[in-house]
């Protein structure tokens, strides 16, 4: 699932956000939107899981809004 989050805080680690996330997920992807300062995940975990995962990396979501489904199915996923 995709996922944009926003942070409690204004510089987080990236590197440190994405070993939290690749610990509970090794497939996470995670990068930064340069635009807004939003995160952009993609996981597979709902988005409860992503808010604990990312607490317990001390990064607190101020919001996670999972992403409208973008899969054309050609992975069968």
């Amino acid at each position: 699932m995709e996922f944009r989050i926003r942070l409690a805080v204004d510089a987080p680690d990236m590197a440190d956000i994405s070993d939290a996330l690749q610990q509970a997920d090794p497939a996470a992807v995670v990068d930064r939107d340069p635009s807004d300062g939003s995160l952009r995940a993609t996981v597979w975990m709902d988005g409860e899981e992503l808010k604990l995962v990312l607490t317990q990396a001390g990064y607190p979501p101020r919001s996670i809004e999972q992403q409208a489904s973008n899969c054309c199915g050609e992975c069968s996923g």
